[in-house]
């Protein structure tokens, strides 16, 4: 199982905060599921963190990891079109970044976690082929 990991399940598994999301991305960690990352998260995870010694392990761990990359052109012309359908559908999306993180997770075919509300959008809108992880 391939999961695209968003950065709202990554805040929360490293606060400690206990949620549905948190708690699968820990299980696929110790499942030693394949656990992706890209660009656009582990930059928007690590802007967020204050302490360096912190920092450095985190760093770490995602460089570690398995990285998406966009095809360019195609993938931000798409994610541009994914946010202009959505909202033609009277669904606006607060950020590019979660048109992009959508599009990547849906061009590499694998599910994708998240707690975020506009990739919930995204997912639930069906214009993409995308596919949440399960949360049990």
């Amino acid at each position: 199982m391939r999961v695209l990991v968003d950065t709202s399940a990554w805040v929360d598994f490293f606060n400690g905060h206990p949620s549905p999301e948190a708690e699968a991305l820990s299980r696929l960690i110790r499942e030693e599921a394949d656990v992706l990352t890209c660009g656009v998260v582990v930059a928007e995870v690590l802007q967020g963190l204050r302490k360096s010694k912190t920092l450095t392990q985190i760093e770490q761990h995602f460089l570690d990891m398995e990285w998406l990359t966009p095809i360019e052109p195609e993938t931000y012309v798409d994610a541009a079109g994914l946010y202009r359908s959505l909202r033609s559908k009277g669904v606006t999306i607060r950020s590019t970044i979660d048109c992009m993180i959508a599009g990547l997770a849906d061009e590499n075919d694998v599910l994708l976690l998240s707690k975020d509300r506009d990739l919930r959008l995204i997912i639930e809108s069906d214009l993409l082929n995308l596919k949440a992880l399960p949360i049990a």
